[in-house]
C-alpha cells in the first residue's frame, strides 16, 4: 500500500549503505551495514528520495542534484537527513555518494535491496525502486509523492518536497 500524510512510517524497514566517511578513497569500499530506517526516522525529520538507479541520466543529472543542491534550504526547514535509496546495492550506492563528493552522513544513500521496500509500497519500476519521495517527520508521513513519467522529478525532486514541508 502506498504511503500518505498521515500515515506512520512503517515498522522493520531497513536499507544498507556504507556511511561516507568510511567509504575509503575512490578506488575502495568501506563496510556494508544496516540503517534502520525505521527507528532512525522516529526521532528525526527526514526525506526519503527512491531512484530507479545510480548514475542513470535523470537520477544523475537531475533528480540528485535538485537536493544536493538544496541542502541549505532542506536544514532551513528542519529536514535533519536525506536518505537516497536505489534497487542497486550498497557499494555502487557509495560509489554514487562518491562520485557526487558528499563527506558526510546528512545524505545518506542506500540500497533498497530487491526493492524490497518499495514493493511494499507498491512503489516500483519494475524490479527497481520507482522514483519518488518521502517526507517523514517524527515517524509520522508529511509528504508522499511519486513520479511517473520517464526523466519526471514533478513529485520527487527537492523543489516539491521543499514547497510541502
Amino acid at each position: 500500500m502506498p504511503l500518505n500524510a498521515g500515515d506512520s512510517f512503517p515498522d522493520d524497514v531497513a536499507f544498507t549503505y556504507i556511511p561516507a566517511e568510511e567509504a575509503g578513497d575512490d578506488k575502495t569500499c568501506g563496510v556494508a551495514q544496516n540503517f534502520d530506517a525505521s527507528k532512525e526516522f522516529k526521532d528525526k525529520k527526514v526525506v526519503l528520495v527512491s531512484v530507479p538507479g545510480a548514475f542513470t541520466p535523470t537520477c544523475h543529472v537531475s533528480h540528485l542534484p535538485s537536493y544536493l543542491g538544496n541542502r541549505a534550504a532542506l536544514k532551513a526547514k528542519g529536514v535533519d537527513q536525506v536518505v537516497i535509496i536505489a534497487y542497486n546495492d550498497a557499494y555502487v550506492m557509495s560509489g554514487w555518494c562518491k562520485a557526487n563528493g558528499v563527506k558526510d552522513d546528512y545524505f545518506i544513500f542506500a540500497s533498497d535491496s530487491d526493492a524490497k521496500f518499495s514493493k511494499s509500497i507498491g512503489w516500483t519500476n519494475g524490479e527497481r525502486t520507482a522514483r519518488y519521495a518521502i517526507a517523514v517527520d517524527h515517524g509520522k508521513v508529511v509528504y508522499a509523492g511519486l513520479d511517473k513519467g520517464k526523466g519526471l522529478i514533478t513529485h520527487s525532486g527537492a523543489d516539491a518536497v521543499l514547497a510541502k514541508l
